[in-house]
C-alpha cells in the first residue's frame, strides 16, 4: 500500500493534499493498533476537489485506495466516457461509503444515482460524501437480490466483505429486486444507463438466468466473487437479449450493450 501511496504524489496538484492522504494512512494504521473505531476524519483524494469523510479503524481507507489510488474501475472509464451523453441514470448496488457514487457524479454531471447499501452507517456516510457532486442521489438501505425477503449482514469477515445472510432478529434488512429498488427511487421503468454491482457474492443470485430487467440496462460494471466467473456473468446478461462487449480486469467485469456508441478499439471480449 505504501508504494502506491507514494506513487500517487504526482497526481496531486498541491503537496499539502497528498500529505493529508499520508496522514490519513498513518491514522488508519494507528487505529488498527489502538482499536479506535468510527471516529471521523477528512482527507483528499487525487482528482477530487472536495474532502472525503472516512472513519478510523474501518475499511474506509482501503475503499478510498481502491477507488482513487489503485483505480479498480480505471479500466472501464474509457468505455463509459465514450457513452457519456447517454448515461443519465446510475444504479450503484453496494454503494458502501459513497466513493463510487462520487466517481459517477464527477464523470456524469447532472445524472441521477440510486445508491443501495444494506449497512445503515455506511449509507449515512455515503450520502454525506455525495453532497458535493452535481447529481441527484437517492439512498436506499437494502440488499439486492432475485426475490423479496429479509436478510442480515454477515459481518464475520469484517467491514471490507459484509455479505448477505439469513435474517436474524432486529438486524433484518429488506432484500429487494432491481425493479423494486427503481420503483422506491421513483424511477419506475426508467432505463438504467449504468449498473454498478459490488455485493460480495450475491451477484450470482441477482443475474442468474438473465432476468427481464436487464433489457433496461445499458452497461454493467460488476465485481464477481467465488465460483461466479466473468464468463458466467456475461452468459446471464446475454441471456436477457442483446449483443454485449466484455472487458475484464481482475475480478471486475464491464459489459456494454453494443447498440450504444463504444470506442472503436473496444473488442467483443477482452481481458486485462
Amino acid at each position: 500500500m505504501v508504494r502506491s501511496l507514494l506513487a500517487s504524489r504526482s497526481r496531486y496538484a498541491r503537496q499539502r493534499d497528498w500529505l493529508r492522504l499520508m496522514a490519513a494512512y498513518v491514522l488508519h494504521s494507528m487505529a488498527r493498533v489502538t482499536r479506535v473505531r468510527h471516529l471521523r476524519y477528512r482527507t483528499r483524494a487525487p482528482g477530487d476537489p472536495d474532502p472525503i469523510a472516512l472513519r478510523l479503524g474501518t475499511s474506509d481507507f482501503h475503499v478510498l485506495k481502491e477507488v482513487y489510488i489503485t483505480g479498480e474501475y480505471a479500466f472501464a472509464l474509457p468505455f463509459l466516457q465514450a457513452v457519456r451523453p447517454e448515461i443519465r441514470t446510475v444504479l450503484d448496488l453496494g454503494a458502501n461509503i459513497g466513493l463510487t457514487v462520487r466517481l459517477w457524479g464527477r464523470l456524469f454531471p447532472g445524472c441521477t444515482i440510486v445508491a443501495v447499501e444494506p449497512d445503515a452507517e455506511n449509507l449515512e456516510l455515503c450520502l454525506a460524501n455525495a453532497k458535493p457532486i452535481d447529481a441527484t442521489v437517492r439512498g436506499i438501505r437494502s440488499f439486492a437480490g432475485a426475490s423479496s425477503r429479509l436478510a442480515s449482514l454477515d459481518r464475520s469477515l469484517g467491514a471490507w466483505a459484509y455479505r448477505m445472510a439469513d435474517a436474524t432478529g432486529e438486524d433484518a434488512t429488506p432484500v429487494r429486486t432491481v425493479p423494486e429498488i427503481m420503483g422506491i427511487a421513483g424511477l419506475g421503468d426508467a432505463t438504467i444507463d449504468l449498473l454498478k454491482c459490488d455485493i460480495e457474492g450475491s451477484e450470482a443470485e441477482l443475474f442468474r438466468g438473465g432476468p427481464a430487467w436487464i433489457a433496461r440496462v445499458g452497461a454493467v460494471l460488476a465485481e464477481v466473487h467465488g465460483g461466479y466467473t466473468a464468463e458466467a456473468l456475461a452468459a446471464d446478461v446475454r441471456a436477457a437479449g442483446g449483443t454485449w462487449s466484455m472487458t475484464v480486469s481482475g475480478a471486475s467485469v464491464l459489459l456494454v450493450r453494443q447498440t450504444r456508441s463504444t470506442p472503436a478499439s473496444a473488442p467483443p471480449s477482452s481481458r486485462s
